[in-house]
């Protein structure tokens, strides 16, 4: 049984759609996107939901094209790095995102609001690195296929 390409799809465009709202957020000055809390709390569940998108995505493909089970997020995206699906520059990037989104779920009150919007500011491009990561591993393989 093959990739499911419709799956992949869904997941890079729900990355897409989530982009465009966290970029929507943060576009805000960091004073004004502080001042009303509904912004942070928008901005982790926006996190949270790119996270397991994009797990999903790597852990289906290292289980289809790979045979190669995960034990988490953070286990996922090391293993996708490892094995060739995203560099592994990128790897140690959304590392540190799925540790956060760990943290999110499970030690929400240990999150700073100014310091989650600066670290969204400074790597949300990974996201849109991410799906372009994926097409091409999927071109490659596609075209050997």
């Amino acid at each position: 049984m093959g990739i499911d390409k419709d799956r992949i799809a869904k997941n890079k465009l729900d990355i897409s759609s989530i982009f465009n709202q966290i970029e929507t957020l943060v576009k805000q000055d960091k004073k004004i996107f502080l001042a009303d809390a509904r912004n942070s709390q928008s901005l982790k569940y926006l996190l949270i939901e790119v996270v397991e998108a994009m797990v999903d995505t790597c852990q289906h493909i290292l289980a289809k094209k790979k045979g190669i089970p995960c034990e988490g997020y953070v286990d996922c995206i090391v293993k996708a790095g490892r094995e060739g699906i995203i560099p592994l520059s990128l790897a140690h990037k959304l590392r540190r995102l799925a540790d956060l989104r760990n943290s999110l779920i499970h030690r929400y009150w240990i999150i700073n609001d100014a310091d989650l919007y600066n670290q969204t500011v400074d790597n949300k491009e990974d996201l849109n690195e991410f799906v372009q990561e994926i097409d091409k591993f999927i071109a490659s393989f596609s075209n050997s296929d």
